[in-house]
């Protein structure tokens, strides 16, 4: 059994802790089961400090001193644990339970044999999870464990639901913890068969990179539109097929979540309040920012709340609920859409049920914005570095340069800053469009892309992010444009 001094060592250093985490006074053992031979499942609450009531699931080495993500038997027990089913009284009452997708995975052996369960080796990167890969009769699998136990994670259950449609990773079992005192379920872990395969970052990546050396020859022949455009051929019918894997994807999410009854229809006007009072909390402090440029900060703040004003006249016409709610993916990055074969990973779908809380308040729409937001980010992030390595300047002076013109350059220096992002920007509207459909300018769409931004720029600004918050005011400038480039995106993905 791990000592009381080394649990609280541990989860002080341990990377994935939040900085608010590894300042409590003290952590206290809530509960825990023994699993295997090789781990304890720790349930950890934190005492005093920012993060207070806190809870985390940490999985302990038996022998002490250590995470058990450490040992190999960790991950075979948790798998064949899970594999088998069945459920494991804890130390105060409650219950690990252990669920099962039943059958065998390719190459299993007999029925009712023990599979064979091997863990392989893996190079994860940082998460704020846990992920390991272990091979199950050949067939290699992940096992994800969950590190704070009270957020709303819905994954296992997600891919539990999806499991049979080729769009998630195929399930293959998952555990969780009810609490004794409350009865509440929380998800500790599961496993699921390994997607190989890239996110659509990387292709979209290597195709922007590969332009910029032919950039000059090419600008002298061609206006930048057409140079962004004919670069991105070779990956049209990637991007097309992308996307209507997305399109299938809502379809098929809104039949395996629906119960039959109609779609509620989005609670607008109580979203649209929102994002005005995020407004408005954000207007003074992001305006007296000396890191931003001052007059560019202004005009963006105006675009944002003429946007906002011309959504709350569409509220007064139309009413405050809008059509086009249904489930989505809920947190959908650019990384989190493997295009071959095609498969989302990472779901977080923010209500799952008609019954449950949020069931309206959630749209596909939510990410077409998001991607849309992911494309804004990465066309402007790598202009701002072609730029610097061209001028021999930081990243950080081109990006703010892209709001004001840099007026401190040479008109030689402007240009070259000016053409890498004109071009950037053409070729990530091109993208958008390949991926995302034909142009749309709906209130819906609109309503959450402003969210989105504000959310977004608030938390930049919160966590002294200059560089990324220069992204946002970027594209909240391009809201006054009369609809080109922010607002104009597909609203063809809800399910028919």
């Amino acid at each position: 059994m791990i000592r009381d001094e080394e649990l609280a060592a541990l989860l002080r250093a341990a990377p994935w802790m939040s900085e608010d985490g590894r300042k409590a006074d003290r952590y206290e053992r809530v509960d825990h089961a023994v699993l295997g031979s090789a781990a304890l499942l720790l349930v950890v609450a934190a005492v005093g400090g920012p993060a207070a009531g806190r809870r985390f699931f940490v999985p302990v080495d038996v022998r002490g001193g250590r995470e058990a993500h450490d040992v190999a038997e960790f991950h075979t027990d948790a798998v064949l644990r899970t594999l088998a089913g069945g459920t494991v009284r804890t130390e105060r009452g409650g219950t690990v339970e252990f669920r099962s997708a039943g059958g065998a995975p390719a190459g299993a052996a007999a029925a009712g044999a023990v599979p064979e369960v091997r863990p392989l080796p893996f190079e994860q990167g940082w998460s704020s999870n846990a992920l390991s890969l272990v091979e199950i009769q050949g067939v290699p699998h992940i096992h994800k464990t969950y590190r704070t136990l009270d957020d709303d994670v819905r994954e296992s259950d997600l891919l539990r639901l999806m499991n049979g449609t080729g769009r998630t990773p195929e399930w293959a079992g998952d555990y969780t913890y009810t609490d004794p005192g409350s009865g509440t379920r929380h998800p500790l872990g599961v496993v699921y068969r390994y997607v190989p395969g890239e996110g659509i970052d990387v292709p979209l990546r290597q195709n922007l990179r590969a332009l910029w050396p032919a950039l000059s020859r090419l600008l002298a022949h061609d206006a930048p539109v057409a140079v962004a455009r004919r670069h991105l051929r070779p990956l049209e019918q990637q991007l097309r097929e992308a996307g209507r894997f997305l399109r299938g994807f809502h379809t098929e999410l809104a039949d395996r979540l629906g119960d039959g009854t109609p779609q509620p229809a989005y609670p607008a006007g109580e979203r649209l309040v929102q994002a005005e009072e995020r407004l408005a909390d954000l207007h003074d402090h992001t305006t007296a920012d000396p890191a931003l440029p001052a007059p560019a900060v202004r005009d963006a703040f105006k675009a944002l709340e003429a946007e906002a004003a011309a959504l709350r006249a569409e509220l007064v016409r139309s009413g405050p609920s809008w059509p086009g709610g249904g489930p989505c993916h809920g947190d959908l990055h650019l990384s989190h859409l493997l295009w071959n074969p095609p498969t989302l990973i990472d779901l977080s779908t923010p209500s799952t049920t008609p019954t449950a809380p949020g069931w309206a308040a959630q749209s596909p729409l939510e990410d077409v914005v998001a991607l849309q937001r992911g494309l804004e980010y990465f066309a402007a992030d790598e202009a701002a570095f072609e730029a610097a390595n061209r001028l021999g300047l930081d990243s950080l002076e081109t990006m703010l340069g892209s709001l004001d013109g840099a007026p401190h350059l040479s008109p030689a220096q402007q240009d070259e800053l000016r053409q890498a992002f004109e071009v950037a920007d053409h070729w990530r509207e091109r993208v958008r469009e390949l991926l995302l459909g034909p142009a749309s300018d709906g209130p819906l769409r609109r309503l959450l892309y402003l969210r989105r931004l504000l959310h977004e720029l608030a938390y930049n600004h919160a966590h002294t992010r200059p560089y990324h918050a220069a992204i946002d005011l970027r594209h909240a400038l391009r809201l006054g444009e009369g609809g080109s480039g922010a607002h104009r995106d597909s609203e063809d993905v809800r399910p028919c």
